[in-house]
């Protein structure tokens, strides 16, 4: 049960511990070449960066591992707000872990570009290729469209019963649309990762969500107890 600022204090380190490492990763990556660009471009960025690379994946993955422990820790706090009827947590969790599943393969794909650099002293021109369009596809594309079901799963609750407060669920659709739409969801993935510490912020300075009781629990309970 989330019944203090303490027991919702995991959720608010693993959201802002997101936003730092992403930060300290995207501070780390190299200059690299645009989305689909030719296969030279590509085979020297991975020759020529692979200590940068490494570092900023490696950022990266250990923020993944702090998103997955935020999509546990919000699963809680929406579970507590909705009762143990409703669906959303689950919907959330779902999004969350299918999310970070997608960027934790982006970041594979990428660093194994570097590391066979590493191994070879170089790589080809076509499996750079091969490697960095598909990292690229995972983190822009398909990581996008399940953090948009987390995202739009917490606004649906915040909206419903109070997880979050109800401004918060407001400003989480545009966000949540955003992440579904491809155009511009490789964007929209960047502010998701703000988003993130923002949440972990609001829940822990927010009062403690109640469980939502429906109106036949109540008269039932009402009448038991009577």
């Amino acid at each position: 049960m989330l019944s203090s600022k303490t027991d919702r204090r995991p959720l608010a380190v693993a959201g802002l511990g997101v936003l730092a490492l992403s930060l300290l990763g995207t501070a780390a990556t190299p200059s690299e070449p645009g989305f689909v660009a030719d296969a030279g471009s590509i085979a020297t960025f991975y020759k020529e960066n692979v200590d940068g690379v490494l570092a900023s994946q490696t950022l990266y993955f250990v923020a993944t591992l702090f998103l997955l422990w935020f999509v546990g820790a919000l699963y809680a706090l929406l579970r507590r707000a909705e009762g143990p009827d409703g669906h959303t947590a689950v919907v959330a969790l779902a999004g969350g872990v299918a999310g970070s599943a997608m960027l934790l393969a982006a970041g594979a794909a990428n660093a194994v570009g570097a590391l066979r650099a590493d191994e070879r002293g170089e790589i080809a021109p076509d499996v750079a290729t091969v490697l960095w369009d598909l990292s690229a596809v995972l983190f822009g594309l398909a990581a996008p469209m399940g953090m948009a079901v987390l995202v739009l799963a917490v606004a649906v609750a915040a909206l419903r019963n109070g997880a979050l407060p109800r401004w918060f669920g407001v400003l989480s659709v545009p966000l949540g649309l955003a992440l579904a739409i491809p155009p511009i969801n490789h964007v929209a993935i960047i502010a998701f990762f703000f988003w993130v510490g923002i949440v972990g912020v609001v829940a822990l300075t927010q009062g403690d969500p109640r469980a939502v009781t429906s109106p036949a629990r109540t008269t039932s309970a009402e009448g038991v107890a009577a």
